[in-house]
């Protein structure tokens, strides 16, 4: 499958040979920019395989473009064209995320090179990435799955492996992960505390039993027509009965 490319270059008779070269190379150039504002703007709307990018471009340069398009993940890889390349340009381009260079004037035996090496190179970045991501999402996922595990162990006075099968029994029949139940289990744990904590607050500001602490605060729930738990968090908050 032809990998597409975009083109952006000030100089139109750049952009004409690089065209040319690349739809020689076997490539699919599906637009051409003359400014780094147009070349994110192009890239947002057709998120291309491959931006070719000229370094030095009026309203965004080139890297600024670059950063952009990589920040907001526009294409899969940058190419930098540029008439020099020193350190400081190195070590710029790689903070940036830019995948490979060419250097100006740019010849047709180094470009095909060139792409193909930035392009995997990208590819085991965005794998690597993705690796990366999951392995955090799943330890968030266990830790969360333990602090359910224990707060629902604790709310029903039960073992924490009995609490475990209860979330995977509720995971399963209501056909979820138990990262989503143990989440459930916990703002249902947390709404409970803010009206346990918010009648002890009426227990002791108006030294009512705590039947009578919790009928008041139900009463101003309904009159105001919300839940309990939000009336609760209302009042923990400083708020006044109805």
């Amino acid at each position: 499958m032809k990998k597409n490319v975009i083109v952006v270059d000030d100089e139109p008779i750049i952009r004409l040979d690089l065209h040319q070269m690349l739809e020689e190379l076997g490539y699919e150039v599906i637009g051409e920019a003359s400014d780094g504002f147009d070349a994110v703007e192009l890239c947002r709307s057709r998120h291309p395989d491959i931006v070719l990018l000229d370094l030095e471009m009026p309203v965004f340069s080139g890297m600024s473009a670059a950063e952009t398009i990589l920040t907001e993940n526009l294409a899969d890889c940058v190419v930098i064209c540029t008439a020099f390349a020193d350190e400081e340009f190195l070590t710029q381009a790689g903070q940036a995320g830019v995948s490979g260079y060419l250097v100006k004037p740019i010849e047709q035996r180094m470009l095909r090179p060139t792409l193909e090496v930035a392009y995997a190179q990208s590819m085991r970045l965005a794998e690597s990435d993705r690796a990366a991501a999951e392995s955090e999402r799943r330890w968030k996922e266990s830790r969360l799955v333990e602090r359910a595990k224990g707060q629902l162990a604790q709310d029903r006075r039960i073992s924490e492996a009995q609490a475990y099968r209860e979330m995977q029994q509720m995971a399963m029949g209501k056909r979820t992960t138990i990262a989503i139940i143990a989440q459930a289990v916990l703002d249902q744990s947390s709404q409970h505390d803010a009206v346990g904590r918010a009648k002890a607050r009426l227990m002791r500001e108006k030294r009512l039993s705590e039947d009578a602490a919790y009928k008041l605060l139900a009463q101003s729930a309904r009159q105001r027509g919300t839940p309990i738990q939000e009336e609760a968090k209302r009042i923990l908050a400083g708020g006044t009965l109805k």
